[in-house]
């Protein structure tokens, strides 16, 4: 019995040893690996362009903004295909449809000269003022705005102040260190309060005419605050006043305040717009197509496009050559650290094709030095205004080597 316990110990022994030596063989057979990225450019020819134009309309309805926003694309379709042949591949696309306003400018109205004789000029001048006390600050703009457009001219003054309130005629009087009081009575409590003092200004051709005008606008100017006020808010008083002679060359120009303009009239105009884009092998007629489709000034040119028909050979080119750049890299790596390539574990590309892109305003540029103008409607007859540049891919390929 006891051999066959110590046999069956020994046996335990030996598999657990040799569980162990294959795991540190298993963490150590990890593989060694360098990575590499490659890159490969490849070019050709253009054989294909696409060119984009922005069509757009306004008008006072969205009816017939939309009307002629259909209508002129339809004409400069017909006129690209005219130029290109039936056959081209058109589309539309990023059609938008808005509400604008239009601000006009509004005009005085003409006045009448001659016919009545002219008054005699204002030789008096009335000046007062109206003060208002609000519990709160909130109400001053609106009273401000109400006080002006009743006539008030400007603001004299404001702040803060304090109002004595609740008049006891029994109270004892009040002495100080210079003075003392007689009689009796004062004031029981102080109320803090909101003051905003308005102008009034007004001339007469006399001092009574002046003095009429003068009171009868600081009325008006009362009877307004008093009606926007809302009970208990506040109060309104009249302040000092006063009438004096003008003198014509003492008279200084002062700033006073100016009420806003009136609204401007406003119109509602809808605005339209879309894309149309073309692609056509026959880069010979970039310049006809551009005069054909630029006949009215409702249509823009966005951009010119160059490309391939087929991309594969420019892409199976760049990808080579990437190719061909990580193996070199590969090797000059593995010999400069000592140590050779076994094989490929991982491998990845990316290749991007690369147009040659003309944008409209540069596009009009060239079309206008070609013909010794700037003159943007002469320069879309331009035949040629840009020669277009090589096309191709550019290529990446990234590469994980085992090395040994």
């Amino acid at each position: 019995m006891r051999r066959i316990l110590f046999a069956a110990l020994l046996a335990m022994l030996a598999l657990v040893s040799l569980n162990s030596v294959a795991l540190a063989q298993g963490i150590n057979s990890s593989p060694r690996t360098i990575d590499v990225t490659g890159h490969g450019d490849s070019s050709a020819k253009p054989d294909m362009m696409t060119l984009s134009f922005m069509v757009t309309a306004r008008a006072d309805t969205a009816d017939e903004c939309t009307r002629k926003e259909s209508e002129k694309s339809r004409q400069v379709i017909d006129a690209l295909k005219a130029k290109l042949g039936d056959s081209t591949k058109i589309t539309t696309s990023d059609f938008s449809f808005s509400p604008s306003i239009e601000y006009g400018n509004g005009m005085p109205t003409p006045v009448a000269i001659g016919g009545t004789p002219e008054p005699p000029p204002p030789t008096w001048r009335f000046t007062g003022e109206v003060d208002v006390f609000t519990d709160s600050i909130d109400p001053i703009a609106d009273l401000l705005d109400t006080g002006i457009a009743a006539g008030a001219t400007a603001i004299s003054e404001s702040g803060v102040s304090e109002t004595a309130e609740d008049w006891d005629p029994t109270a004892p009087p009040v002495s100080s260190g210079m003075s003392t009081a007689t009689g009796t009575g004062t004031y029981r409590r102080f109320r803090r309060m909101y003051r905003m003092g308005l102008s009034i200004e007004t001339n007469g051709v006399s001092a009574s005419d002046a003095m009429r005008k003068g009171t009868s606008l600081m009325k008006r100017v009362q009877s307004a605050l008093r009606d926007k006020m809302s009970a208990g808010q506040g109060r309104v008083e009249t302040g000092n006043f006063a009438v004096n002679q003008m003198n014509p060359q003492q008279e200084a120009e002062r700033e006073r305040y100016q009420p806003p303009p009136p609204p401007q009239p406003q119109h509602k105009v809808y605005d339209a717009q879309v894309t149309i884009t073309v692609e056509t092998p026959k880069l010979e007629l970039l310049g006809p197509s551009v005069a054909a489709a630029m006949k009215s000034e409702d249509v823009r040119l966005n951009q010119v496009s160059f490309s391939l028909k087929d991309d594969s050979a420019a892409r199976k080119e760049a990808i080579e050559k990437a190719s061909a750049d990580a193996k070199s890299k590969a090797d000059t790596l593995a010999s400069s650290m000592g140590v050779k390539l076994k094989g490929i574990l991982r491998i990845s590309t990316n290749a991007q094709f690369r147009p040659y892109v003309v944008y409209g305003n540069q596009y009009m540029g060239a079309a206008a030095m070609s013909l010794g103008s700037v003159a943007a409607p002469a320069a879309v007859q331009a035949p040629m205004p840009v020669t277009p540049r090589d096309v191709g891919f550019g290529a990446d390929v990234n590469v994980t080597y085992q090395i040994e």
